[in-house]
């Protein structure tokens, strides 16, 4: 019987502080949708946002106790989660998520928010990646590729129109490692993944090689446009739906940036088979842990248990154009959004992206090295790189 009930005389007057990376038109669907936990329960909360990069410098301070913050913080899962939970001693939900019965609701994500069977966070909203692209273009060309020799073959047909196969910017640097994260899953699986990025294997493996003689590949056929520093992700968004680039890798975000009644003539289709594991899945999460400095415990409890709910993340999500990690939650009719639910929903696993499987350290020198590969496509020197840096910020 769930213990975390509490009458609503006990309850008035109190109020909870929630702090949250907000996105630019997103405060007032998170204040629409808590606004049902103040009628349930007439605890006020108040929203504490930020943007990215303020967020993330405020986190720290917040998990010291250098600044007084909320009382439930927005975070995200994996590696990014765990560095925190030591070294600020975040509180466990173990007792919540066996109240509630979570591993039906969140199993197929209980390792990217648990450390030694212990759970630090409730997750309440992923997304998808994968390949999208035109519809009209694509059709012209039989269609999304579900091989790696389809994709080869695709880009020798774009190419020879003189389309520019795959759309990849680099300005910003991260979307490269989504070719690393795609083709290391698909080649390696997702156990191998984690330990590489973990630090517990040498980038001299052959394993990590095959990974970069596959992607070497596509930069031999020239599938990817020129002027890749030149351009951010949006501008491949703009490039894809101008019909000029025929495909790119990417997160459901980029749904965004087309005019909503546009999004009907774009599709999505799974990154293609390589190697042995098909399955394995992308899938960013956001999360809420609880700041061990509250003094709120229990009505932070209160709340993780509102938005661990189907129906809180199915309405949440729904407006934000993510998907609901609860599995019984549903999903947006958005055919997009859909595609995507149905994909991870057949996973055999899902995983992080590159930056939230590793140490930051790491992340910012592997980018780097990563976007000098996909001009110079030398996989010595690359790989040589990794590995100086794997050892000079992964091992101890």
């Amino acid at each position: 019987m769930l213990t975390l009930s509490f009458s609503i005389s006990e309850l008035s007057a109190q109020s909870l502080e929630i702090g949250l990376l907000l996105a630019p038109k997103q405060r007032q669907i998170y204040e629409d949708v808590f606004a049902q936990f103040t009628e349930e329960t007439n605890i006020e909360l108040t929203l504490v946002p930020r943007d990215d990069a303020d967020y993330k410098q405020m986190l720290p301070k917040w998990l010291a106790a250098d600044v007084d913050g909320p009382d439930v913080l927005y975070w995200q899962s994996a590696q990014r989660l765990f560095s925190l939970v030591e070294r600020y001693q975040l509180p466990t939900l173990n007792h919540l998520w066996d109240e509630l019965n979570l591993d039906h609701a969140f199993g197929h994500l209980k390792p990217s928010i648990s450390v030694r069977d212990d759970i630090f966070a409730i997750p309440f909203s992923y997304y998808h990646w994968g390949m999208y692209y035109k519809k009209p273009v694509i059709e012209r060309y039989g269609g999304a590729p579900r091989s790696w020799q389809g994709l080869l073959e695709l880009c020798q047909k774009m190419r020879a129109d003189g389309l520019a196969p795959i759309g990849l910017g680099t300005e910003e640097g991260w979307p490269v490692a989504a070719w690393f994260d795609y083709l290391n899953l698909r080649l390696n699986g997702m156990t191998f993944h984690h330990q590489l990025l973990a630090g517990d294997i040498d980038f001299a493996d052959s394993r990590v090689r095959q990974v970069f003689e596959h992607w070497k590949q596509l930069l031999d056929q020239r599938c990817f446009n020129n002027n890749r520093n030149r351009n951010s992700w949006e501008d491949i968004a703009s490039r894809l739906y101008r019909e000029q680039v025929g495909i790119t890798l990417m997160g459901n975000f980029i749904a965004h940036k087309w005019p909503k009644q546009a999004r009907a003539e774009m599709g999505f289709a799974p990154f293609p088979s390589v190697g042995e594991f098909s399955d394995f899945e992308v899938a960013p999460t956001e999360v809420f842990i609880l700041n061990p400095h509250s003094e709120k415990r229990q009505q932070a409890e209160q709340f993780l248990a509102f938005v661990a709910r189907a129906d809180t993340q199915s309405l949440l999500n729904i407006q934000l154009g993510y998907l609901p990690p609860h599995a019984d939650a549903v999903t947006s009719d958005e055919p997009l959004t859909r595609a995507g639910q149905q994909l991870l929903r057949g996973a055999q696993g899902v995983t992080q992206y590159f930056d939230r499987n590793t140490q930051p350290e790491f992340e910012q020198r592997a980018l780097s090295i990563l976007v000098n590969f996909v001009e110079h496509g030398d996989i010595d020197t690359t790989l040589t790189l990794l590995e100086r840096a794997r050892q000079e910020t992964l091992l101890p």
